[in-house]
């Protein structure tokens, strides 16, 4: 009977031992994964700025008013008096103008159709059919400004054409309204971001242990009208992989569609 009892107290405290064992292994494995989610929420937020940027640059000269790129944003701007990274989070040579950035206005003067990840508001393309105000754009009578009051919304400054996202984004404690000049990331990662060329249904990204050589498998292509999905390529190298094929990671990679004519 003794030999009983210390057999069944041997296995409880091999038991015990195991259960914390696994508690202490499991407690940087929901650290990382939080802070990947995080940082993937974050890159999808810098792709969208990044995009709207280089899309309003292509559309719209540096002189050239952009009070035509949707309606004017007559929503909640409080969160322009917070602060990001200890700066206020409002440009301080803006103008007392903000507007809706219309994916729809912009696709018009691209030839390329973009898209965003956030922004469920810039998505609209009739904003005449919604339940807001109407007035007239002070600088031209014969335009009908409609006006947007909604959330999820990237706005920018008729002045400065500094872009803002009203809902603002957590990543590492702050929460950002417009995009820091510095974008940092994880270093125990690589992060895998799939540009889709002006085609729709882009895959998400992807992230792997940075060990210098790990290897994924590349997601299926997007769609684009009038075109052939041909495969990825990496930024950086001339090689074009098939959607599918295995693909060696050694730092953060950005995979751009390639397209052919039907």
């Amino acid at each position: 009977m003794q030999k009983i009892n210390n057999e069944r107290g041997i296995t409880l405290i091999v038991l015990v031992i195991t259960v914390i064992i696994l508690a202490l292994v499991s407690i940087p494995i929901i650290v990382n994964t939080t802070e990947v989610s995080e940082l993937q929420k974050y890159t999808y937020f810098k792709g969208d700025i990044d995009k709207l940027r280089e899309s309003i640059g292509t559309a719209y000269s540096d002189s050239q008013s952009i009070v035509t790129i949707g309606p004017r944003y007559t929503g909640d701007i409080s969160f322009l008096n917070s602060f990001q990274n200890g700066e206020i989070v409002r440009n301080p040579n803006d103008g007392d103008e903000y507007y809706v950035i219309s994916l729809k206005e912009l696709n018009s003067h691209l030839e390329a159709q973009i898209d965003l990840k956030y922004g469920s508001g810039n998505k609209i393309e009739d904003y005449a059919n919604l339940d807001i105000n109407q007035g007239k754009n002070p600088n031209d009578t014969n335009i009908i400004q409609y006006e947007y009051q909604g959330n999820d919304t990237y706005i920018i400054n008729a002045k400065t054409k500094t872009i803002y996202y009203t809902d603002g984004l957590e990543y590492k404690g702050e929460v950002y309204y417009r995009l820091p000049e510095d974008f940092t990331e994880l270093s125990d990662v690589y992060i895998i971001i799939y540009d889709s060329c002006g085609g729709s249904n882009a895959p998400d990204m992807q992230t792997v242990e940075a060990t210098g050589n790990a290897t994924i498998t590349l997601r299926d292509g997007p769609k684009k009208d009038g075109y052939v999905f041909v495969g990825w390529k990496p930024e950086n190298d001339d090689l074009i992989y098939q959607a599918g094929a295995q693909y060696t990671v050694t730092g953060n990679t950005k995979l751009i569609a390639q397209w052919e004519n039907q």
